[in-house]
């Protein structure tokens, strides 16, 4: 049985709830808040790099790019090296609103353990890192042995 009971996820998906709240952008939706704090991050970026991130389809990273485009969140522009591809880049708009992102996700998690006294922050913290360091670990290395260990485990469904 999970020994977190998915508290971690159910946490993570009420602050991405208050940030959409906070930010009163309704046409953006959390995904296209990730895919713009991605492109922060990786500027030129191609739409292949996102479609193998987060593992969508061609067509729905390029509509996500497309409405991020017209928003004027992003811009996208032909590879140098091969122009059928486009590299994605944060526009100045794109980085204000990832920016405000940022400011309203600390001050909910500031919030959100202003309870806690300085000794269970101290107990928490370092292993909240643990947990972090060793999930970026494995996602940088595309969850390679997670996915082999999972399919020992779990045999493949029919959907």
């Amino acid at each position: 049985m999970d020994p977190t009971r998915r508290r971690i996820r159910k946490i993570d998906r009420d602050a991405q709830r208050f940030v959409a709240r906070a930010l009163g952008n309704a046409d953006l939706s959390l995904s296209d808040y990730d895919m713009i704090h991605t492109i922060h991050h990786r500027p030129g970026i191609t739409q292949e790099d996102l479609r193998r991130k987060y593992a969508q389809d061609k067509s729905t990273i390029a509509r996500r790019a497309a409405k991020l485009e017209a928003g004027g969140y992003i811009v996208r522009r032909p590879h140098p090296e091969d122009k059928r591809r486009k590299q994605l880049f944060i526009t100045e708009k794109g980085s204000i609103i990832r920016n405000a992102k940022v400011e309203a996700e600390a001050f909910y998690f500031e919030w959100l353990t202003a309870e806690l006294s300085e000794e269970e922050l101290a107990a928490l913290c370092p292993l909240l890192d643990r947990i972090q360091l060793r999930s970026r670990d494995e996602r940088r290395q595309e969850f390679v042995h997670l996915l082999e260990t999972y399919s020992q485990t779990h045999p493949q469904r029919e959907m």
